[in-house]
């Protein structure tokens, strides 16, 4: 879509009086649809590179996404897909989410502390900011997921899969990432202290800037990792 066609769109969405927001946490107004319905159509170089927000946000709010903690729970019981579901800021903690397919889902800001996500699909999920302390994400599939200063302090992690993933400024201190895959993923300015990452795949990785003070990284494979301005102080590498 040329930029004047897509300005003249968001003009007219603009001139509307109808709120952007409705009162009510994640209650998204029609204005609200226009405006990502205006960016959707001008293509992938007005949306974020690492964000799925603009594509999902829109067809997972008016598919009806669960708003409360009761709904999301039951609509797992009931088997129910919570793909590309609008979950951001919702209070999850020590919920058993084990198992459930999450694929884009949407929960930046999300409290998930001491959820089990064990063996959950997280596929591409948007987890920024998301409170993941002490969480179980023992053979979760997070490969693509958006972690970006996400907080996994404690988190075990042992044997997911995180191919890909964006964990920028991510807090993994104590964290448990024993044969953890992590091949390609983004780690700038991660802090890893003491975290467990023996037999772990990191490979591809960009671990630059990222704290790994007494960090246990035996039979890790570090093979085209940057480690560049990285603190190894203490870490176990043997």
């Amino acid at each position: 879509m040329r930029a004047d066609a897509f300005a003249g769109q968001l003009i007219q969405a603009l001139s509307r009086r109808t709120p952007a927001f409705q009162p009510g946490p994640g209650k998204i107004g029609s204005f609200g649809y226009e405006i990502m319905t205006a960016l959707g159509r001008s293509g992938p170089a007005f949306l974020p590179q690492h964000e799925p927000d603009a594509w999902c946000l829109p067809k997972a709010a008016k598919a009806g996404s669960p708003r409360t903690r009761d709904e999301i729970l039951a609509r797992l019981r009931d088997g129910k897909s919570l793909v590309g579901a609008y979950l951001s800021g919702a209070y999850l903690s020590g919920a058993n989410l084990s198992g459930a397919t999450l694929t884009l889902a949407l929960l930046h800001g999300a409290d998930l502390s001491r959820a089990d996500l064990s063996r959950t699909i997280l596929c591409r999920a948007n987890l920024n900011g998301a409170n993941l302390n002490g969480a179980s994400l023992n053979g979760a599939n997070l490969n693509g997921a958006s972690l970006n200063g996400a907080s996994l302090n404690g988190a075990s992690l042992n044997g997911a899969s995180l191919n890909g993933a964006d964990l920028r400024d991510a807090k993994l201190r104590d964290a448990k990432l024993r044969d953890a895959i992590l091949s390609g993923a983004n780690l700038r300015g991660a802090d890893l202290s003491r975290a467990i990452l023996s037999g772990a795949d990191l490979s591809r990785t960009i671990l630059s800037g990222a704290i790994l003070s007494g960090t246990d990284l035996s039979r890790t494979d570090l093979s085209r990792t940057d480690l560049s301005r990285t603190d190894l102080s203490r870490a176990i590498l043997s």
